[in-house]
């Protein structure tokens, strides 16, 4: 009877053994091409961004910050390298702290839920940077407002988005 009793307790712990996924073939195993990042835009230089840099930089200093919000979140470069993110994300900083604390709730609310998504990304990228560290009041203001007018939404696209700015 004892012999019985390790037998079964055998092949009670055998069945955690079973790839049961081998035997579906539709069972949604990760493929290679799964881990790749999905960068569904070209590469941009820093030459390229340049021009966007001085349009973001004259549109703020000439105080159209919807306009450079707008430039902001409409085709961050997601596929560039660090240097030439780095390089947007100060002029970008630079456009978000030029903007007085009343006008967010109206910008924010001109944005769809595609920039808003951008718009956090940059936030918290500015956040985790000396630089953006030291307008941080301004960029926690820019996150409340967001927070207000979309709920939580946003950042739980940012925690789970794999592109970053």
């Amino acid at each position: 009877m004892e012999a019985k009793e390790i037998e079964k307790s055998t092949s009670m712990a055998d069945w955690r053994r079973i790839d049961i996924d081998a035997f579906d073939p539709e069972s949604g195993r990760l493929k290679p091409e799964d881990l790749v990042p999905p960068y569904d835009t070209p590469a941009v230089g820093v030459q390229e961004i340049q021009g966007r840099v001085g349009q973001l930089r004259s549109m703020a200093s000439s105080g159209d910050i919807a306009g450079a919000v707008q430039l902001i979140t409409s085709d961050p470069p997601y596929n560039s390298d660090e240097a030439t993110k780095k390089t947007y994300l100060l002029a970008v900083l630079e456009a978000l702290g030029q903007v007085k604390t009343m006008d967010i709730a109206n910008i924010v609310g001109q944005l769809n839920d595609s920039q808003v998504d951008v718009l956090v990304k940059y936030l918290y990228k500015g956040m985790s940077v000396p630089e953006g560290q030291k307008q941080g009041g301004i960029l926690l203001a820019w996150l409340e407002k967001i927070t207000q007018t979309n709920g939580v939404k946003p950042i739980v696209h940012f925690i789970s988005d794999r592109r970053t700015v």
